[in-house]
């Protein structure tokens, strides 16, 4: 212990589970928020520094078997042999996410301890933390207000899973064509009139192209992309686009084409594709609005 600074955390760990262990031992049950006065009394410390060294202590006990969380009662005891063992944390992660999440009408989020009760007491407690921090959180779930749980929307957790290398390919365009969508509808509704959208190109070419936005008023195609690093692999396709279409109509129908983008690309990138010497536009989401820039 440092005497200026006050109790280090695994001090303060320690002191909580020799508490709990106690507890267990003269009257078999303990409880989360006895152990946290506990030490707050005894170590002359804040209660917000009781925080992490009760939670640690807890799950530690539980992980090597000490201590279980009573589903009735909400204390904690003696580990039974019908209690639940050790769980894979994926295995908790993909029941924790069959429960659902509360709508924004149903309030919207769920603490660990709602979301170990609502799944039964099929799985540790210990195991429902592990699974929400460790494979969840920035994922499927984010964490705020300390301590409650909420849906991070499918678009985020379809933009996060595009960014996992371990997606599956099918997986990882499902999530793109989400995302384009999305971000076609967004740009849609900021120009106070509606172009043509999955408009077909070149029917009369024999290809099975669409365009995500062809826009008659503008004479411009408009390609969208998941991520930033797709305006690169959109150039060529934008302009096969407006090439096509134009042959089919045997006039210039089309007369620039652009791509959509989610985020501002890097000034280099602007640079680079503007030496293409194509007639191209870049347009990307920035707030509420987009900004569109013409690069030749």
């Amino acid at each position: 212990m440092n005497s200026q600074l006050g109790p280090t955390l695994e001090h303060r760990v320690s002191r909580a589970t020799r508490y709990i262990e106690q507890q267990l031992d003269s009257s078999g049950t303990a409880s989360w928020e006895d152990t946290r006065e506990h030490l707050a009394t005894t170590l002359r410390i804040p209660h917000t520094l009781t925080i992490e060294p009760a939670l640690r202590a807890v799950i530690d006990l539980e992980s090597q078997g000490a201590l279980a969380h009573d589903l009735d009662t909400g204390q904690y005891r003696r580990a039974l042999a019908t209690d639940p063992q050790a769980t894979p944390i994926g295995d908790v992660a993909e029941a924790i996410l069959s429960l659902g999440w509360p709508t924004a009408a149903q309030g919207g989020h769920r603490t660990i301890h709602q979301t170990f009760v609502a799944l039964g007491g099929q799985y540790r407690h210990a195991d429902v933390y592990a699974a929400m921090h460790e494979r969840l959180k920035g994922r499927e779930l984010e964490l705020y207000a300390m301590k409650c749980w909420r849906s991070r929307g499918e678009l985020a957790i379809a933009a996060t899973r595009l960014a996992d290398p371990t997606t599956t390919v099918a997986q990882a365009r499902a999530d793109e064509r989400k995302l384009e969508r999305a971000l076609v509808a967004a740009y849609i509704d900021t120009l106070g009139y509606r172009p043509r959208t999955e408009h077909p190109i070149g029917r009369d070419t024999g290809t099975d192209l669409r365009a995500d936005i062809y826009d008659p008023k503008r004479r411009l195609i408009i390609e969208a992309k998941a991520t930033v690093d797709g305006l690169f692999p959109a150039i060529g396709q934008v302009h096969r686009y407006r090439y096509l279409e134009n042959l089919a109509h045997g006039a210039n129908v089309v007369d620039r084409v652009a791509v959509l983008l989610p985020e501002a690309p890097s000034e280099s990138d602007l640079e680079c594709a503007a030496q293409t010497y194509l007639e191209l536009d870049v347009i990307w989401q920035d707030g509420a609005t987009f900004v569109h820039r013409q690069l030749r």
